[in-house]
């Protein structure tokens, strides 16, 4: 009896030493998410759906446009720029191969922060599709800079955008969902969302809104068919980098949108896991190389231990660094083995 009990709990060693080897090495996704991409629903499953994604001129929105056009998904596309959103409309169109036409696809341009217009622009929606299945809140502003320097006007500015924008645009979308008796959100979150991130303190602050308030979204409209998908990314090449915001609402930081000195994951690698989380409708999902995912593991399981290492590693020197927007350079960014779309 006793070798027996002794090869059990041997086996168990053996099988989390080969989790963990495995989440360090093969992984850029939580192991749920994994499991999805694995053996979940496929992406084509939002073939004929109505989605609407916001930020949807450039970055990760508009690599999840084109995702979604290849397996025949009628979308609406909203970004400030209506010259970019056509230029995604056009190219949607040709990597459909034929699954859309002109009039499957709506380009909507507006500032998502101007809340006044967001009740037409929904109407819009519903005059041309009849209904939403999927709305994906992608806009974001990105901010970077001493916190004690930072104007609050920079402070209201990133709320405006990144929370009371996608806020406001929901309440109304709950209802149209109400009605037809169904609908889906996702959140493009981040792993600042989760915890804190030294130098972005007022882009962490609304990533940190956004999962709170969708979560008890969530909680309450559950019932009513209503479900919620919290997308958290770590840092991938995207053009959102171009327009962050600095100390003072007037600056834009300027520098190439890789600007991170690091190893990123690309924009299509993010939007593709994240639509294999909205599609098999995940309560919330992790997207990062390593170290973030194991950070965000330590953040969610370990609190306490995770920020007191924090607090070590984020020393002066690497602090510095991050205020000029650059990763600390003794800090290594690793790509798991076999990955990368």
């Amino acid at each position: 009896m006793i070798p027996l009990l002794e090869f059990i709990v041997s086996a168990i060693w053996v099988t989390l030493i080969l989790l963990i080897a495995w989440y360090f090495l093969l992984t850029d996704c939580d192991l749920i998410l994994a499991f999805a991409e694995k053996f979940g629903r496929p992406i084509s499953a939002f073939s004929g759906k109505v989605v609407w994604i916001t930020g949807a001129s450039t970055g990760l929105g508009e690599a999840m446009a084109y995702q979604l056009a290849e397996v025949g998904a009628k979308l609406v596309l909203t970004a400030r720029s209506e010259n970019l959103l056509q230029k995604v409309k056009d190219e949607c169109i040709e990597r459909s191969k034929g699954k859309l036409l002109k009039k499957d696809i709506l380009v909507l341009p507006f500032d998502l922060a101007q809340f006044e217009c967001h009740e037409k622009n929904v109407k819009s929606v519903i005059d041309h599709f009849g209904r939403i299945d999927v709305l994906i809140n992608n806009a974001a502003r990105y901010q970077i800079g001493r916190l004690i320097d930072t104007d609050i006007k920079v402070d209201k500015a990133m709320f405006d955008v990144n929370f009371f924008g996608p806020i406001s645009l929901t309440k109304l979308v709950i209802k149209q969902f109400l009605s037809q008796g169904k609908g889906h959100i996702v959140v493009i979150s981040s792993i600042a969302g989760k915890f804190g991130v030294p130098s972005t303190a007022s882009y962490t602050g609304t990533k940190h809104a956004l999962q709170g308030y969708f979560e008890a979204l969530r909680t309450e409209y559950q019932r009513d068919k209503i479900s919620v998908t919290m997308v958290c990314p770590g840092i991938f090449s995207s053009e959102i980098f171009r327009k962050t915001m600095t100390t003072k609402e007037d600056e834009i930081f300027q520098k190439d949108y890789n600007h991170y000195e690091c190893l990123n994951m690309t924009s299509e690698r993010c939007a593709y896991l994240a639509l294999v989380a909205s599609v098999n409708k995940l309560f919330e999902s992790w997207i990062a190389y390593q170290p973030f995912l194991f950070m965000m593991w330590g953040s969610q399981f370990a609190p306490d231990i995770y920020k007191y290492i924090m607090s070590l590693i984020y020393n002066k020197k690497r602090l510095s660094e991050l205020h000029q927007g650059k990763w600390p350079t003794d800090l290594p960014v690793w790509k798991p083995l076999f990955k990368g779309k």
